[in-house]
């Protein structure tokens, strides 16, 4: 089955080597740009609900972005996601925009909307007026019309998405788009739900599709090195079906260090999540970056508007 695997990998490869992508016209900026994670990992207090799952607030000068929305891998009501918004003082009604990274149960809600091809944050879908929704493949939502999104485009003032990069999984085919926010004054700060695109492509999809520099990423990477979160039947399910070349060719320390390197040239300021990288790397890329780096944490808003104004 991993060889039908790398077969099919194999055919994207080629798809990815034929692609064409022409720079996106100015879209552009936000002076204003603050990420709360909703979900994930790591939280600064107990009375938040954590899980191997994402989901972040989003918010800039003109929009308030919801970007996923966790697992409910116990189907609980309320979900992890409704319990930590409702302890944040937050409201959905806050809410112009939903992004949705990918349709995978840990960032739509649980496996019974992704099997539906749908999401949630709870239990019921609740009803949302006047809210663009923006995802990588075709999805539905009640009263609503989501927009799938096939290549670059701009969704907002100052926002884009990439679009989705194909990438075959042995738990099967995966299109995962980013959000891509233009910080005025310092460039583009990607937001990524789980990094399955990988990060090579992810950057040379952006290298090829926007003018402004990279500055920042917040979100997922996936690196779970040496070990994942989540073990179904004593299988490391994130390391093995979800992430490296394969089920007998899973991410090495040898991978993670040059993952490490990567995001240290690459990035001015980096805030990673924990859902699917383990805390080793976590603080490994804490010790290196120093003040450049924080961890995602439930609770403590990532402000990148006071980062970006820092020195200047």
């Amino acid at each position: 089955m991993d060889a039908h695997r790398g077969y099919r990998q194999a055919r994207l490869d080629v798809e990815w080597r034929s692609s064409n992508y022409t720079k996106l016209e100015a879209f552009g900026s936000t002076r204003r740009l603050v990420v709360t994670p909703i979900v994930n990992w790591h939280a600064i207090d107990p009375a938040f609900r954590t899980e191997p799952g994402v989901s972040y607030l989003v918010e800039t000068d003109d929009q308030t972005i919801l970007f996923d929305v966790g697992f409910n891998q116990g189907e609980a009501s309320p979900s992890p996601f409704e319990n930590n918004l409702k302890k944040l003082g937050r409201s959905l009604e806050e809410v112009d925009t939903i992004f949705i990274s990918h349709l995978h149960r840990d960032h739509v809600g649980g496996l019974k909307w992704e099997k539906q091809r749908t999401f949630s944050p709870g239990l019921v879908q609740p009803l949302f007026d006047k809210v663009e929704i923006f995802s990588p493949v075709k999805i539905s939502y009640p009263g609503q019309q989501p927009v799938q999104l096939a290549r670059p485009a701009i969704i907002g003032e100052g926002l884009a998405s990439t679009g989705p990069i194909a990438r075959e999984l042995f738990i099967g085919r995966v299109d995962e788009q980013a959000l891509v926010i233009n910080l005025e004054g310092k460039g583009l700060v990607i937001i990524v739900g789980c990094g399955h695109q990988t990060l090579d492509r992810l950057i040379t999809l952006i290298d090829a599709s926007f003018d402004q520099p990279v500055y920042a990423l917040v979100g997922d990477l996936h690196y779970p090195v040496p070990e994942g979160r989540l073990k179904i039947l004593g299988i490391d399910v994130q390391k093995r079906l979800a992430s490296g070349e394969g089920v007998f060719s899973p991410l090495s320390d040898a991978d993670a260090a040059d993952f490490e390197q990567q995001v240290s040239d690459k990035f001015e300021y980096l805030a990673l999540g924990g859902h699917d990288t383990s805390d080793e790397i976590l603080q490994r890329l804490s010790q290196r970056l120093g003040r450049r780096f924080q961890i995602a944490t439930i609770g403590v808003p990532i402000d990148l508007s006071l980062v970006a104004t820092e020195g200047d």
